[in-house]
């Protein structure tokens, strides 16, 4: 499915509208014809998993469409009780397939870069996927040995949460936006001293110290570009 998903983005002929319709026609068909939960969840799992693989496949700066045909997806959602059987794959399917550093680098990146535009586009909240990204990236470490620990892989995925989804995690930030138990614990090197649940102040103020001074380390360049501009994202 992630090819044909793929090759109707890079379709201009092709409309957001129609994309969206195109890829969910075989999701909806089944909830509409009232299959079984098996079916439905087999369909529910194609959609979702194809979406993600052309996510990962896909340029963390041209996903425009894409994030486009999510927002119309959510907007095809059927009406009364089938509605429920359809909108369950934004967020069960979500839990399925988290942002995974054992992925290729493009991968790593990419994915994250898409839950960030998904999230700033309000289609969902991917926000406590920020916070396991951030964490391993910039919390795990030291302040002064993030540069020697965190691969480029993860200091770059770390970095589009703020290029695409800043305004987004400042809200959150300003809201006080908390987790149920210890998903959004603070970061190994940070665990003596904060008791973080979720998102607040003092977490916002390590993450733009600790981003602001990977300016100046040395970093592969494409990295360090993507640094400079998610510091950006932090002011």
């Amino acid at each position: 499915m992630a090819d044909n998903i793929k090759d109707i983005l890079v379709d201009d002929s092709v409309t957001v509208q129609d994309a969206a319709k195109k890829i969910t026609s075989s999701c909806i068909t089944a909830i509409e014809k009232n299959e079984d939960a098996s079916k439905i969840e087999d369909e529910l799992h194609a959609l979702w998993s194809g979406i993600l693989t052309a996510a990962e496949q896909t340029p963390h700066d041209r996903q425009d469409k894409l994030v486009q045909v999510m927002q119309a997806i959510k907007e095809l959602a059927p009406s009364g009780d089938k509605a429920k059987k359809f909108v369950v794959w934004g967020r069960r399917r979500a839990g399925m397939r988290c942002p995974s550093q054992e992925d290729s680098e493009d991968a790593c990146v990419n994915i994250n870069a898409f839950f960030a535009r998904v999230t700033a586009a309000g289609v969902d909240d991917f926000t406590l996927y920020a916070i396991w990204t951030l964490r391993e990236a910039i919390e795990d470490p030291a302040a002064d040995e993030i540069a020697q620990k965190t691969s480029p892989k993860l200091l770059k995925a770390a970095s589009v949460w703020f290029i695409y989804a800043g305004d987004s995690l400042a809200k959150a930030t300003k809201e006080g936006k908390q987790f149920d138990g210890k998903m959004a614990k603070p970061g190994a090197s940070l665990r003596d001293g904060a008791e973080w649940r979720g998102f607040c102040d003092d977490r916002w103020k390590v993450w733009q110290q600790r981003m602001s001074t990977l300016k100046d380390a040395d970093l592969p360049e494409e990295t360090k570009t993507l640094v400079e501009k998610a510091c950006q994202g932090l002011n």
